[in-house]
């Protein structure tokens, strides 16, 4: 028989609640010729009946105990015949052609790895939101048919998160590398994923959103850190090894630093008071005994924030720390007041009127550290009606966009990126610069590098 293009490898436990629509919509995929392997992780609820009842349309690999996440996924991938595979959460939503579109990509150039985009929801499908895409970068990189971890040694890990189920990886080349997903309660994918796409020769892009993941679900594989909080630094820890005993560290090594300093920040931030003390102490080992961070200077870092935190960590002035996003975005725009002050110049230079996009967190944020000396910063856009015509601070309106208005703005900083296609969209055809400050703050990447003109 003809060997499957694709193998779906679907590791659930206690899945009851959304299984059957994840099923449904990977049965309903355009692509025909795939296998389905589901592996229940000695569900306690009723998994084993929902899977009994698609029996005849997929393989079913039950665990006598639980095993967690990585070792299911190791067992299907072991079970699995397909050219590519892709591991698949089973609280997660698919379009029906994402498997099609993405094997055609990675056909086109044999690639190792082909990646896609996605989106996010709580529980209505339909109220998603976008995730946080380096845009100009994702449009470059998605025209090409393929391209090379190599072309990318700086950022390779810090484009895309470490989830697997937005990666399509082709199974000889995931067996050849050696590389398993290891035996952690969480961030068990960064290690495999950031383990092999530092290994691939050839990666695609699909610039598509093809898969909604759902956050919020308590019972969900991604929601456990808490419980596993050394976690984090587990991977880490073995991506250097892994990195290091295939003479890549020294290839991807500013990457993997800017990686781990921002991954650390949004698990402390995100974790309890009582997790986050325990993984304080245990980084300011690992900063010291693994990463040997102190000599790594403030020109190391892209994003002067992590540069600082990590500084704060290893002080022990943690009590600094922002926990919240107000907090946090503050700080960030202090920190980062060298690229910023280099932006501004010129922006002076080549524009009059320079507005924000968003009066939320981050506009709120900006707009209290420069409102008052960036003289061209005038006003504020944003969607929510009930904000518009609101001081947000320094005199800075809060308006509706008007494309009729002559006095509009022709630069407009927007500080959100996952609203950045959104704003292009709406002001598409208006002689006006969209500025991406995320990117610009966080990445290698000069103001051109940055920037999206919405008459094109």
């Amino acid at each position: 028989m003809k060997a499957p293009a694709v193998s779906v490898i679907i590791s659930v436990y206690n899945g009851e609640k959304y299984l059957n629509e994840c099923i449904e919509s990977i049965l309903a995929q355009t692509l025909k010729n795939i296998e389905i392997i589901c592996v229940n992780d000695a569900s306690t609820d009723g998994t084993s009946q929902i899977l009994e009842t698609y029996q005849e349309m997929l393989t079913i690999i039950t665990n006598t105990r639980n095993c967690m996440a990585g070792e299911s996924r190791n067992k299907g991938l072991r079970s699995a015949s397909g050219e590519y595979v892709i591991f698949l959460d089973a609280d997660d939503v698919f379009e029906p052609d994402m498997l099609e579109k993405a094997y055609a990509k990675a056909k086109v150039s044999d690639a190792d790895i082909c990646i896609f985009k996605e989106d996010l929801f709580v529980d209505n499908i339909e109220e998603r939101s976008n995730y946080l895409y380096a845009e100009t970068c994702m449009e470059q990189l998605g025209r090409k048919t393929f391209f090379s971890p190599l072309e990318l040694t700086e950022v390779i890990f810090n484009l895309w998160n470490g989830w697997a189920w937005d990666k399509l990886f082709r199974r000889k080349f995931v067996i050849d590398a050696g590389i398993e997903f290891p035996d952690l309660q969480t961030s068990e994918d960064g290690f495999f994923v950031h383990a092999a796409m530092a290994s691939a020769d050839k990666i695609s892009l699909l610039n598509e959103v093809l898969v909604h993941h759902r956050t919020g679900d308590a019972g969900s594989l991604s929601n456990t850190r808490d419980r596993a909080w050394e976690s984090c630094l587990i991977y880490l820890k073995k991506l250097k090894e892994y990195l290091i005993e295939r003479n890549l560290f020294s290839v991807f090594e500013k990457s993997y630093i800017n990686w781990t300093s921002v991954f650390l920040y949004w698990n402390y931030q995100t974790l309890s008071e009582v997790s986050r003390g325990k993984l304080t102490e245990a980084m300011r080992q690992f900063f010291h005994a693994d990463v040997f961070i102190e000599q790594y200077d403030a020109d190391f870092f892209y994003d002067a924030f992590s540069f600082w935190f990590v500084n704060c960590i290893v002080k022990r002035e943690e009590t600094r720390i922002a926990l919240t996003e107000s907090e946090r975005y503050q700080i960030a725009y202090q920190q980062n007041g060298k690229k910023i002050e280099i932006l501004y110049r010129y922006i002076s230079q080549c524009y009059h009127k320079v507005a924000l996009w968003g009066a939320g967190v981050r506009g709120q944020a900006f707009a209290r550290v420069y409102g008052k000396s960036w003289d061209s910063l005038q006003e504020v856009y944003d969607m929510d009606e009930a904000k518009q015509g609101e001081d947000l601070c320094f005199g800075l309106t809060i308006r509706g966009w008007d494309a009729a208005r002559l006095d509009k703005a022709d630069c407009v900083l927007v500080l959100n990126p996952a609203h950045l296609l959104s704003v292009y969209e709406r002001l598409h055809g208006e002689d006006i610069l969209l500025f991406d400050m995320n990117t610009y703050l966080t990445l290698p990447y000069g103001i051109n590098e940055c920037t999206m003109k919405c008459q094109e």
